[in-house]
């Protein structure tokens, strides 16, 4: 089964210009720094690097990638990133949808038309009777007992006759979603700010070491 149709949804592909004069060992000696975090393997064959991470530290700046690997050839890094984080991201929406689902289905079967409705009609009855309208117990009334209160009882008619609904599955998919699309997108970008910066610094350090002609 071909997964390239849609793993980009846990993997973060790309490519950065190196400068066809950098080697493959220069490229990766520059990154070396990115790959000796905690629990962090990595290994060079040729041009390509791979890694392996496992039980990240947050102090990592790649943490959010398991496994990957990069290659550098004719100038150009390419990237290759799985992230177990993004696809868990994507996939809780489909689990709360799921649930959500679940729940207004059992509610159904518990609760046919009939019998919704049969609850409506006995719940409208109880909020009509006023609090007046009960009579209290004799004993009660010597003691001083207060009068029951009407809105206290209908605050609790209404927690339990409250309806199973969507809407906060709908919320917590927009939340997760929105993290994925995020994270997709920002962490991408960081690491292209990484070695980015990292090659500069490269190019930076050999004009500083350049002798200067009088």
């Amino acid at each position: 089964m071909n997964l390239r149709f849609i793993d980009w949804i846990w993997r973060v592909r790309g490519s950065i210009e190196t400068g066809p004069s950098r080697s493959p060992a220069a490229v990766f000696g520059k990154l070396d720094s990115l790959f000796q975090e905690e629990n962090t393997a990595h290994w060079i064959e040729g041009d390509t690097l791979t890694f392996s991470k496992s039980r990240q530290r947050p102090q990592d700046k790649m943490s959010v990638f398991d496994s990957g690997t990069l290659r550098v050839t004719e100038g150009v890094l390419r990237y290759d990133m799985m992230s177990k984080a993004l696809l868990a991201c994507f996939l809780a929406p489909l689990l709360f949808f799921a649930v959500g689902h679940i729940g207004v289905a059992m509610d159904k079967w518990r609760n046919p038309p009939e019998v919704a409705a049969a609850k409506a009609e006995a719940a409208k009855k109880r909020s009509r009777v006023k609090p007046d309208d009960v009579p209290m117990n004799a004993v009660d009334q010597m003691l001083g007992a207060p009068t029951p209160e009407k809105k206290k009882g209908g605050e609790e008619m209404g927690k339990r006759n409250r309806k199973p609904s969507m809407t906060t599955a709908y919320v917590f998919m927009g939340i997760f979603f929105a993290l994925w699309m995020i994270g997709r997108i920002l962490e991408n970008h960081l690491f292209r700010s990484r070695v980015r910066k990292h090659l500069s610094d490269e190019a930076t350090s050999t004009l500083d070491l350049a002798p200067s002609r009088a």
